[in-house]
């Protein structure tokens, strides 16, 4: 993230001075299953899908898609058919199948499975990110002022998107407007109900958001809190909310940065993972025995994980 131009704010260096800690210490540290890898290497990844046969496709350091079949267990990267100078940013499936990114900040593109750009739109403003919902895309813009609606929706091409769910930006006075912009970002994780989860970096807290933007925050007991004020001096920080993915059943499933134990370097991804009824109250927190950076797969009784060295690894918290 830090490295395109444009999307600094993607990375925005989060910082770790100090935190606040809500909650219980993790109850237990069990071993990660290896199961295949690995599928990514150190790189950024700009963004992830679930599609409907279970697929999940990363977007790798701008520039190449990786494909991973959990059921399979094997991965295949794909490189973009860009330019030289082009990256792309966010990842976003539609209904339909077909697949969305941002190349640089103000354009849409289509990709197709093989790496190509099938269609590219111009936008007529930079953009910090890019999800789907249903046949919408949603976008995160960055020429807000807050508060606004953090997330719009419409078609490809639409030029007039309408505000989707109740996520609004805020407002933080005393920081410069690239800053304030990050602690704005929003992030979604991946959903096997009819809600998902969505969050900003600084916050103990999900807003779950049903597919006509019906939207109900959660707060999170348990996770490492990072005041914003300090959000903004450290490459790895230590976010509350890494990931976050809901099962069948509506439970959430959270990866945080958690306590990185002594002696382990510091390499990006978090150590703790909580799991949380549909209501918000909180079930059990697991330590892990080493990083990871998403959860690809999760059920009641085990989670798929990609780990910060990029194996895919199973843990029964």
């Amino acid at each position: 993230m830090h490295r395109h131009a444009g999307l600094a704010l993607l990375a925005f260096a989060l910082g770790a001075c100090q935190t606040t800690t809500v909650g219980q210490a993790p109850a237990s540290t069990p071993s990660l299953l290896p199961l295949f890898g690995p599928v990514i290497g150190a790189e950024v990844i700009g963004g992830r899908v679930e599609d409907r046969a279970g697929v999940v496709w990363l977007l790798a350091g701008g520039n190449a898609m990786v494909r991973v079949d959990l059921d399979a267990r094997r991965a295949r990267r794909i490189p973009l058919q860009l330019g030289p100078a082009d990256q792309c940013w966010g990842l976003a499936q539609l209904e339909d199948g077909s697949m969305w990114s941002l190349k640089g900040r103000r354009a849409l593109v289509r990709l197709e499975e093989d790496g190509r750009i099938a269609r590219e739109i111009p936008l007529p403003s930079a953009h910090l990110g890019l999800f789907a919902s249903g046949d919408l895309l949603l976008y995160q813009r960055a020429d807000f002022t807050s508060p606004a609606p953090a997330l719009l929706a419409g078609s490809p091409g639409d030029p007039d998107p309408h505000p989707w769910s109740g996520v609004t930006t805020r407002s933080f006075d005393g920081l410069a407007r690239a800053s304030a912009a990050a602690l704005n970002m929003v992030s979604c994780g991946i959903s096997r109900a009819d809600e998902r989860a969505c969050w900003f970096p600084d916050e103990a807290a999900v807003a779950l958001i049903d597919r006509s933007g019906r939207t109900r925050r959660l707060e999170l007991s348990g996770l490492d809190v990072v005041p914003a004020a300090v959000l903004l001096t450290s490459e790895n920080p230590p976010r509350p909310v890494r990931d976050a993915y809901i099962d069948e059943t509506g439970g959430l499933l959270v990866l945080g940065s958690g306590k990185r134990p002594p002696g382990e370097p510091d390499q990006p991804g978090g150590w703790l993972l909580a799991r949380y009824g549909s209501a918000g109250q909180s079930i059990g927190m697991t330590a892990l025995s080493e990083p990871a950076r998403l959860i690809l797969r999760a059920s009641s009784q085990r989670a798929v994980l990609l780990t910060s060295a990029g194996m895919i690894v199973e843990v029964h918290p």
